[in-house]
């Protein structure tokens, strides 16, 4: 009997113990890797959208005379559709200026399994 306390060691119950606890710490690891991966999408949607308004702005600035209002719609590499949509006030806010206001709009995930509708918009004077 001496024997068998004298043996150093872990016991079957302890290693079964330490692997559910690293278990459970690996599944909070993973759901966070989960969460990284979706706010790197929504991230990139919001990259495509301000280049996409910044784009459409540039434009603007470049046509000679009257500006218009207008509207497109976009899909990008990722098979995402975004709206655009531009309102110009013209003499706004003085003779000779154009307040132009560019929205980009699409349909993005929310994080817990349904789509919302994201927008972003520009405004500025031309």
């Amino acid at each position: 009997m001496d024997k068998v306390k004298n043996i150093k060691g872990f016991t079957l119950l302890e290693v079964m113990i330490a692997l559910v606890i690293l278990a459970i710490g690996l599944l909070g690891l993973a759901s966070l890797q989960v969460m990284a991966i979706k706010g790197n999408s929504f991230g990139q949607q919001m990259t495509v959208a301000s280049t996409m308004a910044q784009n459409q702005l540039e434009q603007l600035r470049r046509t000679p005379g009257t500006l218009a209002n207008g509207n497109d719609i976009v899909t990008d590499q990722n098979g995402i559709t975004y709206t655009r949509a531009w309102t110009v006030n013209v003499n706004q806010p003085q003779q000779g200026m154009n307040t132009v206001v560019i929205t980009i709009s699409w349909t993005g995930p929310t994080g817990q399994g349904g789509d919302a509708i994201r927008s972003i918009n520009i405004r500025t004077i031309i």
